[in-house]
């Protein structure tokens, strides 16, 4: 089975170099689906996106554990569900009717299966099954193969939470410094994932590669990150860091092509880069990274870095069906354009007036929450339902064909 490739929001951004990060990310992604001989290894994107999001999330659980004196769980929940459910289930609701429209009964079950399981954030481990199966190892990918990334990422949301509480509560009871504390758990946490990862690809490298356990080393390097002092001054020191982070990155497109060895230690290339570039944050060195990172065009892909993740490999996969031919290089130059089109519109339309909107014209996390609810629910239903009927309708087309 062919694995697919990962997951990223201020509107000016405070440190450039995460949204630049996003933007190289989907970049070198978009790229290994559109032309491959491109990026041949752009899968490592969705590591870099891993490690920003360890970076991040560990950043604002730490930050409301010291400010507040505890972790305020439904905030933290609720704007997860505000960053990335509306785009997450707009795009598996286009892609659920267009399915059912234009894709033969045989093929659009299994799609429906794995429509159903990325509506749950399952997909990592469904695509997990399916690669120990003979009958469906095979198979073609699917338009929505590449949400076991964004899988992978809720589920870290609601496990990572937890590692943090623990760290703060420990120290509580030990009356030891809370940051030493939390980092000796992340430390210990992420060397048993990175431990484990090395581990189950040597046994079983498509478990290793969809598995959240063998992942989950990667938010580490993000999290310990946040948990290391601002970096200051040594701004030569950080120049050098950041372009050799950013050169790590790219060459891993490039070398690391073996996609067996993945997620061991053929990852160490995109995730220790991507670590160098946020620790070097943007010195203010002439020669430094600071200037390309905040250039308009790479800011204004970072921010829709999101939802042309989401959109790209539907709009690739899709198109075939929907014209009846193979998509050729016009063709696909054409939906990158696309792409990029129903990136900006959801970003604009969806997703920044749902973060960003005024006090009086934002929406209500309960209201976003209950609105994502009852679509999730509708998803799933309709998911579920539709594939048993293709399922049978496929069984019926099957058994007619054969008949004398």
């Amino acid at each position: 089975m062919q694995r697919e490739s990962a997951v990223p929001s201020d509107r000016r951004p405070a440190r450039p170099e995460i949204q630049a990060l996003r933007a190289l990310a989907v970049g070198v992604v978009v790229l290994y689906h559109f032309w491959p001989a491109l990026a041949p290894a752009g899968y490592v994107g969705v590591d870099v996106f891993f490690v920003v999001s360890g970076f991040l999330i560990t950043g604002i659980l730490l930050r409301d554990a010291a400010q507040n004196g505890r972790i305020r769980f439904a905030r933290f929940y609720g704007r997860r569900v505000r960053r990335i459910l509306p785009s997450a289930l707009l795009v598996l609701a286009v892609t659920a009717v267009t399915t059912a429209i234009v894709v033969p009964p045989a093929e659009a079950a299994r799609w429906f299966r794995e429509i159903l399981a990325s509506t749950l954030f399952i997909e990592n481990w469904t695509q997990a099954v399916d690669s120990q199966q003979a009958a469906t190892a095979a198979l073609e990918s699917t338009p929505v193969q590449h949400y076991w990334s964004l899988s992978v990422e809720e589920q870290f949301y609601l496990l990572w939470p937890l590692v943090i509480l623990a760290g703060v509560w420990i120290a509580a009871r030990l009356v030891r410094p809370r940051m030493c504390v939390v980092v000796i758990l992340l430390a210990t946490v992420t060397a048993l994932s990175f431990a484990s990862s090395i581990l189950l690809v040597s046994i079983d490298n498509n478990l290793a590669y969809f598995s959240t356990l063998s992942r989950a080393w990667e938010f580490g390097v993000g999290g310990l990150l946040a948990c290391a002092p601002l970096a200051v001054g040594r701004d030569r020191l950080r120049a050098a860091a950041s372009w050799f982070g950013l050169a790590l990155i790219v060459a891993s497109v490039y070398v690391a092509t073996d996609i067996d060895a993945f997620p061991g230690l053929a990852v160490l290339m995109p995730v220790l880069g991507t670590a160098a570039v946020i620790w070097a944050g943007t010195p203010a060195v002439g020669w430094s990274t600071s200037r390309l990172v905040s250039l308009a065009p790479v800011l204004w892909v970072g921010g829709i870095s999101y939802a042309l993740y989401l959109w790209h490999w539907p709009v690739v996969l899709l198109t075939p069906y929907i014209t009846g031919r193979p998509s050729e290089n016009p063709v696909m130059l054409l939906l990158l354009a696309i792409s990029v089109l129903l990136a900006w519109g959801t970003t604009c339309l969806i997703e920044d007036p749902i973060r960003f909107g005024t006090a009086s014209h934002r929406l209500r996390t309960r209201t976003i929450i209950a609105g994502a609810a009852a679509m999730a629910v509708a998803l799933v239903g309709g998911s579920a339902l539709a594939a048993d009927a293709l399922t049978e309708e496929a069984e019926h087309l099957a058994c007619r064909s054969g008949a004398p």
